[in-house]
Parts: structure tokens; C-alpha cells; sequence
């Protein structure tokens, strides 16, 4: 049993010890590689995430507005457009995340993501996420296996964002004066955004990774992921 444990131990610090990494240098091998086409790719994923992030906080922007001006029943009509962009959004984000993790199989090397931190979370459950992902990437060796485990929290995170604006809108129906569902739902917007940022990320990343395929190939999947 002993010698077991000391296995288990000793395989748990060597992982640990491989999963540590020169990042910068490793970021400074790969800045290169991101040509015109990828670059066009990673903008026009970007244009598309601010468009929607600013249709969901003007939505939310008028309904407190109205809440403000006592029409309560307006203000929850008004909130319910905000979830409805939430929705689709999230949508649009888990079917690219899942694309990403498909063609995430054709690159043997990956480039790398910085950890996940809480700190910008504003939900709890999105702290403990982040947290635990942090935690398991220091114990996997290849970047591809971090790669996919970053993408696995993008897509628990959206989840639990949009579940919690549901909540919100279903609580507020009613009692639509209540203060708590809304600083949630205002809160649920900017882990949205903070998922966002990092789902650009990691599309930059496997899109500097795929640079080593055939450019129309790449091309084509490069079209493929940005519009799933």
C-alpha cells in the first residue's frame, strides 16, 4: 500500500513538474505563425462577440431605466429581450466551442493559454470553475489536453451564465421590484464578457495552431469555426 501511495505521489509531482512551462517563450514562437487570413478570422470573431455584448447591455440599460421610472411590467418585457441575445449568444458560443474542440484533434502542438483566474468572475460558481481548471492544467503535461480543458470550463461557464439569466427573468416576473435578480443578471453580463474575451483567445490559439495545414483547408476551417 505504501509503495502504491509513493507511486501515486511521485506520478502526481512529475506531471506537475512537466505541466510547468517557459510561456513566454513559447508565446514568442508562435507570435509568428498568425498570418493575414487568421488574423481577419480572430477581428471578425471579436467584431461579432462586442456587437452582441452591446445589444445585451443597451437591453439591459433600458430595462433599468424603465424599472427606474416605476414601469416594472416594461422593465421585465425589456429584460426578457436581454435574455433572449443572452440565449442566442450562448448558443452561438457552444456550438463554436464544440467545433473548436473537434479540429483541436488535427494539431499535434497548440498554443499555449494563459491559466484560468477567478478573480475576474463575479459568480461564484464561475470562481470555483476557474479555480479547478487552473488546478488540473498544472498536472497535464501536453498543451492540446490544457487546450481542451480550457475549452470543457468556456463551456460550463456559458452555461452557467445563461442559466442564471434565466433565473433572473423568471424571478422578476414575479417580483419585478426586487434588487437582488437584477444585480445578477448585471453581473451575469460581465462574465459573458470575461468568457468572451477568453473564448477569443483560445480561437486565436488553435487558429495559430492550424496555420500548418493547407491554406485552403485552413481557410475553410478558419469559416467553419468563426460561423458554426
Amino acid at each position: 500500500m505504501y509503495e502504491i501511495a509513493a507511486c501515486v505521489l511521485g506520478c502526481g509531482l512529475l506531471c506537475y513538474t512537466l505541466g510547468r512551462y517557459d510561456r513566454a517563450a513559447t508565446l514568442r514562437r508562435w507570435h509568428f505563425v498568425l498570418n493575414l487570413p487568421a488574423r481577419r478570422a480572430v477581428a471578425a470573431l471579436r467584431q461579432q462577440m462586442e456587437l452582441e455584448q452591446a445589444l445585451a447591455r443597451q437591453a439591459l440599460a433600458a430595462a433599468s431605466r424603465a424599472r427606474d421610472a416605476g414601469r416594472l411590467q416594461d422593465a421585465v418585457a425589456v429584460l426578457r429581450a436581454a435574455v433572449d441575445v443572452l440565449e442566442e449568444a450562448g448558443a452561438d458560443r457552444l456550438t463554436r466551442l464544440r467545433a473548436m474542440r473537434v479540429y483541436s484533434r488535427m494539431v499535434r502542438a497548440i498554443q499555449p493559454l494563459p491559466s484560468p483566474s477567478s478573480q475576474p468572475f463575479r459568480d461564484r460558481q464561475l470562481r470555483l470553475l476557474a479555480s479547478a481548471t487552473a488546478l488540473g492544467q498544472r498536472f497535464l503535461v501536453g498543451g492540446v489536453e490544457r487546450f481542451r480543458l480550457f475549452l470543457m470550463m468556456l463551456r460550463f461557464g456559458v452555461r452557467i451564465v445563461v442559466h442564471s439569466a434565466r433565473r433572473s427573468s423568471a424571478e422578476l416576473t414575479r417580483t419585478p421590484e426586487q434588487p437582488r435578480p437584477w444585480r445578477r443578471f448585471s453581473d451575469g453580463l460581465e462574465d459573458f464578457a470575461t468568457l468572451d474575451a477568453s473564448h477569443l483567445a483560445a480561437f486565436e490559439a488553435l487558429s495559430a495552431s492550424l496555420a500548418a495545414i493547407e491554406t485552403t483547408t485552413r481557410i475553410r476551417l478558419w469559416d467553419t469555426i468563426v460561423n458554426p
